[in-house]
């Protein structure tokens, strides 16, 4: 009661304590000790809610405050990625490594954290756990923002008018900015021992700068570890090789809607962990890319085809990136090439194929790749019957977005028995056929289903009297389902069944979701949903 009464009744203060306290062991001595040391730090008047954040600062571990202190960089009320967020920490060195786990759980550990101790906020969490968005109160961020350049942390500018008068001050290690394209450009802030470059746009995000050459960052910045121009549309076909210079450079984001490949000198930056293209176009990445063994995250948004030299058709050649986490979207053109480049890529966690060509065998023997737990797969361009291919999709799987496919219904069964499935997504044409019969057991773990533009008719299971189909599930998602007409009788029994959203199907679609809604509240689930779009 002291403390909170120390707070003077100010909201922020009262959560920011509360996440002091939430760290702090269980023990009466600790908390009066804690009580006395409010007594000159949390007072009245305007200066309270600086001296609460001051206090929970101080309270927090070495590597946290780095964290904390990072949000300062994006914009104010921005919710932030959380997993662009964690993989520049990683580039920054922020995150302690601990033998035997992974740079991106002990980043998320540390998030948690911070929010646990009321100073970050949770915008969005992800259909698989975890946090998708997250963002700070703008009294934290103008706290933030004021320390990190009291601690000569991070500097940084908003607008022409600070860009202009800016006067580096000695060895700054990182610098935001967010301005419009064109005034970065004109300004072109001097910093030569700069290690970190933010850039954001302060435009509508969908407007970009064009900006046609790039070189001159890479000669005015020759210490970068991080690189981010987010907002500034680079019209190059291929990334500068000035590049190769900077081969301290961990974490490289750019958009470009021409860039087309990148040039086999790339490979120079062996410390290169993240590489984010925002592109439209198909981009190669040269055959030297496997030699870069501490690339974590590939991802560029209009896809990539990777190269494999001529040695690389015999497995014993093969060099694999052992820390690579994140690929996407990946082009696989041939299958005995696609198997290679499987091969190279053991410790993926996230994956995203888009299948260009070949019998479609390597994109369905997923197996091999034991850690991946997120898998999108478009089969796009595939013609043929997979009733005759082997299937097999790793047992760590948690989310499975599949398109284009055309797997038949029957062998839907190796799907349904997935442990850890959690989020399943069958889109356009993923299936072949019009009835869909669920096998017992299935889906043991299955939350979110989102069934869109398929030609399903008949959707139902084996045994109707069982219970033993989706015992977890508490998202259905139909869209574009015009001809079904037959739901398992099941889905009026589940539990847990949250919501049931049908966007644009047909008539018969609603009236059978209409029917499981009224089973439900007569079985006493109130809190159901049911929402129409048309």
């Amino acid at each position: 009661m002291e403390i909170a009464e120390k707070c003077k009744g100010l909201p922020l203060a009262i959560v920011v304590v509360a996440g002091v306290l939430a760290t702090k062991e269980h023990d009466i001595m600790v908390w009066k000790k804690f009580a006395e040391s409010l007594t000159s730090t949390v007072v009245s008047g305007t200066d309270q809610w600086k001296k609460s954040l001051e206090l929970s600062y101080e309270h927090l571990p070495y590597h946290l405050k780095a964290c904390l202190l990072y949000f300062a960089a994006f914009r104010e009320d921005e919710k932030i990625g959380a997993k662009k967020l964690m993989r520049l920490w990683i580039a920054e060195g922020f995150v302690e490594k601990i033998e035997g786990e992974k740079l991106e759980d002990i980043a998320e550990e540390y998030l948690v954290d911070l929010i646990g101790r009321n100073l970050v906020m949770v915008g969005k969490n992800r259909s698989i756990g975890g946090v998708k968005t997250c963002y700070i109160h703008d009294l934290i961020f103008e706290f933030c923002k004021g320390k990190a350049k009291e601690k000569n942390f991070l500097q940084v500018l908003r607008g022409y008018d600070e860009l202009s008068t800016f006067n580096e001050p000695p060895n700054l290690p990182r610098l935001a900015i967010c301005s419009s394209g064109e005034d970065f450009i004109k300004s072109k802030p001097f910093c030569p021992h700069l290690g970190t470059l933010l850039f954001f746009n302060a435009t509508p995000r969908y407007f970009k700068f064009d900006l046609f050459n790039i070189s001159f960052l890479f000669c005015i910045y020759k210490h970068l570890k991080v690189l981010n121009l987010e907002g500034i549309n680079l019209r190059q076909k291929k990334l500068p090789a000035e590049v190769e210079s900077h081969l301290c450079l961990r974490y490289l984001s750019l958009a470009s809607r021409i860039m087309e490949f990148t040039p086999p000198s790339i490979a120079k930056l062996s410390h290169l962990e993240t590489f984010h293209l925002d592109s439209y176009l198909t981009v190669s990445l040269p055959d030297s890319i496997w030699n870069m063994k501490k690339l974590r995250h590939v991802c560029l948004r209009g896809g990539v085809v990777i190269g494999l030299s001529s040695n690389d058709n015999v497995a014993e050649n093969l060099s694999t990136l052992p820390n690579l986490d994140t690929l996407s979207t990946l082009y696989l053109y041939h299958d005995k090439e696609g198997e290679n480049i499987l091969r190279r890529i053991p410790n993926v966690r996230r994956l995203q194929i888009f299948n260009h060509g070949g019998q479609n065998r390597v994109c369905c023997n997923m197996s091999r790749l034991v850690c991946l737990e997120s898998l999108t797969l478009d089969g796009d361009c595939f013609s043929g019957s997979l009733e005759h291919v082997e299937l097999s999709f790793p047992m760590n799987l948690k989310k499975l977005s599949l398109s284009n496919l055309g797997l038949p219904c029957g062998k839907m069964s190796l799907i349904e028995q997935l442990p850890n499935l959690e989020v399943l997504k069958l889109r356009q044409q993923a299936m072949d056929g019009q009835r869909w019969e669920l096998k017992e057991g299935g889906f043991p773990k299955l939350k979110v289903l989102t069934l869109s533009n398929l030609d399903i008719v008949e959707w139902t299971e084996v045994d109707p009297d069982s219970d033993d189909y989706f015992p977890c599930l508490q998202q259905l998602k139909l869209s574009l389902i015009f001809y079904l007409e037959m739901m398992p009788s099941r889905l009026r029994f589940i539990p847990t069944l949250e919501t049931i959203q049908v966007k644009v199907c047909g008539d018969d679609v609603e009236s059978l979701v209409r029917e499981i809604e009224e089973v439900q509240k007569n079985f006493g689930n109130e809190n159901l949903k049911i929402i129409i779009i048309d």
